[in-house]
């Protein structure tokens, strides 16, 4: 599947090019960046419509976190059921656990901050994460920091400045915009403990990642005192919840998770900020929401900082070589 995946990833790219370019091409696959850019680039304009079964969900009645709850649960029995059906063995590092914990406490924040903000406001600040995982790959991994660092952060930042419209007080920064920030801290560091520990099996992973954001949604409705059988929705709205979990969460999660095991927390990070095309289009084209020439402009910056720091990261022949447990 992994194979055929690759070359229909790889034959828009190969078909037209001169021969130069398909050499360059030709180098790039043989690092082994392509796919994982090419699944990582694929996730991340599904988590860009990642709203829609939200506010779905949200209208069934299954408010605040539920409709995540119901999802991700989805999402764990489908592969819980995929690993016994086909005896897939169970495996994931104690790192790799960590960083799936994480990664599923981003999904549940991120979830719960589509029903709480503007769904431009939430894809936008969740994109400071990138600036997370630059600090975490300086801080924890003993990477340099160059110049292109420097600047794909302060463009980050700027980027998120403008998409608050220019107000940096705590007055126009609500719930929901705290979990977005909160949640890009999580996925980063979620995302540096996956690269860094030993290759796992992407099904284990995903699993994992699915039952954590679930448990964890459950936490935050009862820390918010919303566990009631209400808020929950019934029965056939739970099933269409678990449903979207299967055909459309766990899909994600493990071309996301496959690719984080392959590209450093900074570089996924990046690439997955092409989420801002679909969930901030689609946003401002089906829903009543405020997006003007500052917003704009602030998703001009952060895609401009993608751009600073992973077009050079691709072209340098790095090794993308793990550390072990």
């Amino acid at each position: 599947m992994l194979a055929l995946i690759k070359r229909l990833c790889l034959l828009p790219a190969w078909c037209g090019k001169t021969r130069s370019s398909r050499i360059g091409l030709m180098a790039m696959q043989a690092d082994g960046k392509t796919l994982p850019v090419a699944l990582a680039f694929i996730s991340a304009l599904l988590w860009g419509v990642w709203w829609i079964p939200i506010r779905f969900l949200d209208g069934l009645g299954m408010t605040g976190a539920w409709g995540s709850v119901a999802m991700n649960f989805g999402a764990f029995i489908a592969a819980t059921l995929w690993m016994l059906l086909r005896k897939v063995p169970f495996q994931i590092s104690t790192r790799g656990a960590m960083g799936a914990i994480l990664v599923g406490m981003a999904v549940t924040l991120y979830s719960v901050a589509f029903t709480m903000t503007d769904v431009v406001r939430v894809v936008l600040l969740f994109y400071l994460a990138p600036a997370w995982g630059k600090l975490i790959e300086w801080a924890f991994m003993g990477q340099q920091w160059r110049w292109p660092t420097t600047a794909a952060v302060c463009l980050a930042l700027i980027g998120a400045y403008l998409v608050l419209g220019g107000e940096v007080s705590l007055e126009g920064f609500g719930l929901g915009d705290l979990l977005a920030v909160i949640s890009g801290m999580a996925w980063a560091g979620g995302a540096a403990l996956i690269f860094t520990s030993a290759r796992m099996n992407v099904m284990s992973l995903s699993l994992v990642t699915a039952l954590a954001a679930a448990v964890l949604g459950l936490v935050f409705i009862m820390l918010t005192g919303g566990m009631t059988a209400a808020a929950s929705g019934g029965w056939g709205e739970r099933g269409v919840g678990a449903l979207a979990g299967l055909i459309y969460v766990l899909p994600i999660l493990l071309l996301t998770l496959w690719s984080a095991q392959r590209l450093s927390p900074a570089v996924i990070s990046f690439l997955l900020t092409a989420e801002i095309l679909s969930g901030v289009g689609t946003g401002a084209l089906f829903l009543d929401e405020p997006f003007g020439v500052m917003q704009v402009a602030g998703t001009l910056f952060i895609l401009t900082a993608a751009a600073v720091e992973v077009i050079p990261t691709l072209l340098r022949k790095v090794p993308l070589a793990q550390t072990r447990d």
